[in-house]
Order: C-alpha cells, then structure tokens, then sequence
C-alpha cells in the first residue's frame, strides 16, 4: 500500500489533540460520578484489587478514520490487568468507506492514568492483523491481503452514574494497511 506524505503532519497534530484533550477533560466533572483524589487504583478498574487476566466486561466502539477516510465501528473486551494500571484490552472493528474495507483484530495493552480525579486518561499501543479489501485500482497494490496491525491508542474515560465506562480515543496507525488516524467514542459495560 503507498502510504501518503500525511502522516508527518498528521501525527504532531493529533499528539497535540490529545494533549490538548486530557488537559481540558481532566479537571472537567462533567458526566462523572464522584470528584474525589484517589491514592489507589479505582475500584472500577479492576473487578479486584489482585491483577490478573479475567472477563471484565465488553463495550461497543465507534468512530472516523482517515486515510482511508472511513466509518468504524467494533467491539472491545475488558480482560483484566497485568499489573496496577495495566489493563489487557483486545478489540475487533471493521471500517468501511473509501473504496476499501478493512477488518482488524488487535491485542491492545493500556497505562491508565488512575491518580486523575474525574477523567481517566490512558496511552498505550497493540498489535494485530488487518483484513484489507479494496476495489480494483484504488489506493492498495492487490484487491485484497492480509497485513499486521500496529497502532498508538490514547485516550480519556470516565466512570458514569450507571456504572458504565463512556471514552474518547485517538489511535495512530503504524502498519502499512492501518488507517493514519482514527477517532471514536468507547463505551464500557460489566
């Protein structure tokens, strides 16, 4: 796949975001359930306080992504931690637009910020596989191919009256079949 010269620009514009973002969210109590400091992580995080690797929930995802420019929309599974503020979190998600439809299943690992107060923000990378499908003589050499996934995932999440996890990501993608830039919104339930 030819990758455009984009993604010299795009990746300090979005790091800039983000930053901008967890700034801004951060001292924000809106959507949130409590305001209160905490020392340990929350209790939210984790379904104990030992880390391990356990069925913690799930959540739908979706979102924009750009170049391609797509729709997207998947799945997310909250399997425990590694270790304190370590959490395992594979994702499946399918975008679609652009001429070309990509698949991606990713094993994702995340450092969330637990001493923030009301939005918790999160960094951290995965790797996977992409199915990609495209239309004959677009942006890709072959109409279809199986490539490997790398993307930087950030991110802010806060805890909401319901119990449920509501957040907003930004990933950039490193694998040649992988997006340049994606956005979306994350839901998480028990």
């Amino acid at each position: 796949m030819k990758r455009r010269q984009t993604r010299a620009v795009l990746v300090p514009v979005l790091a800039l975001v983000i930053v901008a973002m967890i700034g801004a969210l951060s001292s924000s109590p809106l959507l949130a359930q409590e305001t209160t400091t905490t020392t340990t992580t929350p209790q939210y995080h984790s379904a104990s306080n030992a880390p391990g690797i356990r069925w913690e929930g799930w959540g739908p995802r979706a979102g924009v992504s750009f170049s391609p420019d797509q729709f997207w929309g998947g799945v997310h599974f909250n399997l425990g931690y590694f270790a304190r503020d370590v959490r395992f979190r594979p994702t499946v998600y399918a975008g679609f637009g652009d001429h070309v439809t990509l698949i991606t299943g990713m094993a994702e690992v995340h450092y969330i910020f637990s001493k923030v107060q009301v939005w918790k923000p999160y960094v951290g990378g995965g790797l996977g596989i992409t199915f990609v499908n495209a239309d004959e003589g677009e942006k890709f050499d072959d109409l279809s191919d199986t490539e490997i996934a790398f993307a930087a995932v950030g991110g802010v999440e806060t805890k909401l009256h319901s119990g449920a996890l509501i957040g907003f990501e930004g990933r950039i993608g490193i694998g040649d079949a992988d997006p340049d830039v994606m956005l979306g919104v994350t839901w998480s339930f028990k």
